[in-house]
């Protein structure tokens, strides 16, 4: 079991939904390393972002048990969406980053867990928190948990 590979098979995968999915695809998907404030700087990062980070995980150990079998790992996509200058299109943006969050919402209920990796048994969405106006840009997040196979 590898986390960073599970990481980038999650980027992987939902970038791959999102250029087949019916709607507009989404500018840059990421893997979360630094701080918000890393991804605020980045150059290339022009219009929206979606960042997947890992979060806390917890094995299923038991007393006599060898080794565990499985990891609970949580994680979340995080969304950025840079705010217009104009007041007219601010409801566009606002519009985009809940369609963002929907597209999350239905990659992981339509992927299969094992076509992210092999070693994943389950992926289910575990919440999405509300859109949030920061300085300059919109953000919200999407939480998940996955169910690891340890090998």
């Amino acid at each position: 079991m590898d986390r960073n590979a599970i990481l980038s098979g999650y980027v992987t995968s939902f970038s791959s939904y999102s250029s087949s999915d019916a709607r507009p695809t989404v500018e840059k998907v990421l893997k979360y390393s630094g701080n918000n404030v890393d991804i605020q700087k980045r150059a290339d990062i022009k219009r929206e972002v979606v960042v997947f980070k890992l979060l806390s995980g917890l094995s299923d150990y038991r007393l006599n048990d060898e080794k565990p079998s499985e990891l609970n790992q949580r994680f979340q996509a995080l969304v950025y969406i840079e705010q217009p200058d104009s007041h007219s299109l601010k409801d566009t943006i606002y519009d985009r980053a809940l369609e963002i969050s929907d597209q999350l919402f239905d990659w992981a209920t339509e992927t299969t867990a094992s076509d992210v990796n092999s070693d994943l048994w389950t992926l289910t969405v575990t919440g999405v928190d509300s859109i949030e106006e920061q300085d300059g840009y919109l953000s919200t997040t999407v939480n998940f948990e996955s169910i690891i196979q340890i090998s």
